[in-house]
């Protein structure tokens, strides 16, 4: 397991503070909170089956400005008609998905791009069934943590499909959009699927209850990294898969059984712009955390 020597080093009495300020942070957040955030997109759905394929597209492209994620991959959904599912499993093809699809861009990406996403979607549902079952033959509960049956879902993901040769730029991107640990990466678009996927309390919808929470690693993003530097949870400065571990360990000493628990309501604090860069002395004021933060209050200049 990863060290939390970071959180260690902090007093007793401060640790116990900042437990009880990360619960009430916690406590202070909900569904209402929840826009702008991919995780909107996969609310529109009951099917879970549906639920699924929009999660993980919406997910892929997570990446950015939040209500640019949000307009992007809920276009995308919108064009797939009343069931993401249906259209993957009965109705997909690359040649009727490059029309349908004309015209996406979400930064870097383009519709060649999410075409070459949908087909590895859509051959995994047919193969599986759904993306939950090929995820249950990839997990194994006896690991650390869930990074390894995340590493086996991304191969599997982005395995090359039969009868269709792919450009590098069409691996590449499969690369990017379904990370995997293996890489070093983050993940931080994955584990925000899993976190969604396999927590039941709100706003995640706990459809996968093979999974252990306690296995799960935080999505570690821009906004998670900076709040969690001010609170002292990590001194790491590279944004990778040792510090979202080292981070979830950390985390793990508030709460054992589901350490990603903290995560919807401190990604809230960046994404609202409750907790910025210049950490604004109006928002410091009124913030939760204050007393635990590890940074003095900055106004800025005007």
């Amino acid at each position: 397991m990863t060290s939390v020597r970071p959180l260690q080093r902090l007093p007793v009495r401060r640790r116990e503070i900042l437990r009880d300020r990360l619960d009430e942070l916690v406590s202070s957040f909900d569904r209402r909170h929840l826009t702008p955030d991919p995780l909107e997109l996969v609310l529109r759905y009951d099917d879970p089956l549906d639920q699924e394929c929009a999660a993980l597209i919406a997910a892929a492209f997570a990446y950015g400005r939040a209500d640019l994620v949000v307009a992007h991959a809920g276009d995308v959904l919108t064009r797939m008609g009343s069931s993401p599912f249906r259209y993957l499993h009965d109705e997909f093809s690359r040649t009727e998905a490059a029309r349908r699809f004309r015209g996406f861009a979400h930064r870097f990406h383009k519709t060649r791009e999410l075409v070459a996403l949908l087909a590895h979607i859509a051959e995994s549902v047919r193969r599986h069934g759904s993306l939950g079952a090929l995820f249950q033959s990839c997990y194994v509960d006896s690991d650390d943590d869930i990074g390894p049956s995340l590493a086996r879902f991304a191969e599997s993901l982005t395995s090359p499909l039969g009868g269709c040769a792919e450009s590098i730029a069409e691996r590449r991107a499969m690369a990017y959009l379904i990370s995997s640990p293996r890489d070093g990466s983050a993940c931080k678009r994955m584990n925000l699927f899993l976190r969604w996927m396999v927590r039941a309390e709100e706003p995640d919808l706990g459809l996968w209850s093979f999974v252990d929470p306690a296995k799960l690693v935080i999505p570690l993003d821009t906004h998670i990294h900076r709040i969690a530097t001010f609170l002292g949870l990590t001194e790491r400065r590279s944004p990778d898969w040792k510090t979202a571990r080292s981070l979830t360990d950390a985390l793990a000493a508030f709460n054992r059984r589901d350490p990603v628990r903290y995560d919807y309501a401190l990604c809230r604090l960046g994404i609202l712009d409750l907790c910025s860069r210049k950490r604004r002395k109006e928002n410091c004021d009124v913030c939760l955390l204050r007393d635990v933060c590890r940074f003095p209050v900055i106004e800025e200049r005007t």
